[in-house]
């Protein structure tokens, strides 16, 4: 996705060199720069049309660093979600009407520094954690599923393995999905430690 501040900035310069091109033929700028390189020979033609194109793959090679250095910042990304566990079920229909537990999920790179605010029911519970390896998991919250209320939040703060702050808002909102007549689906984890 391109960002939108560096999406102007291309168009104003292609505006901008559209707007030189057309004032320099308007004035006749072209008609005496051919007359003055007009015998320049093969040679020194060929020697503008490199450099020409030696600076256009400059740019090219710049643009590709650049693409490079997002998709590397992606790949250390931790990746949280929120895992439910323990489950409720209803003894007439045998139906998942809850959980027990709730689970912070890592399935990235090494997330450090972790600060963890859970908020359900008009209360947050501050943790902290030095770090969330790749596939472990924090059990931020355990209890009876009536406790949780509609909404659950999880704001987490980390960093990355360079150092770098990230924040993320993860929830479920149990009310939606009970109000879309939806059931719990049971995760079954592979991993085995």
């Amino acid at each position: 996705m391109i960002n939108p501040r560096k999406l102007v900035y291309v168009t104003a310069g292609i505006l901008a060199f559209l707007i030189v091109i057309f004032l320099a033929q308007y004035y006749g700028l072209f008609q005496s720069i051919s007359y003055m390189f007009g015998d320049l020979g093969t040679a020194n033609t060929l020697a503008i049309v490199n450099g020409v194109a030696t600076a256009m793959l400059a740019i090219v090679a710049t643009m590709n660093g650049i693409e490079a250095k997002k998709v590397r910042s992606e790949l250390v990304k931790p990746r949280l979600a929120l895992e439910p566990t323990y489950y409720e079920y209803d003894t007439k229909t045998g139906e998942i009407i809850g959980f027990n537990c709730l689970n912070l999920v890592n399935g990235g790179i090494v997330a450090r520094d972790v600060e963890i605010d859970f908020s359900c029911k008009g209360k947050t519970s501050f943790l902290y954690a030095s770090s969330i390896g790749t596939n472990d998991r924090i059990q931020i919250w355990s209890g009876q599923s009536s406790e949780l209320g509609g909404d659950i939040t999880v704001a987490v703060k980390y960093k990355n393995m360079y150092n770098k702050s990230l924040h993320e808002v993860l929830s479920i909102n149990i009310d939606s999905v009970n109000a879309a007549k939806r059931k719990f689906a049971p995760v079954y984890s592979t991993y085995k430690a």
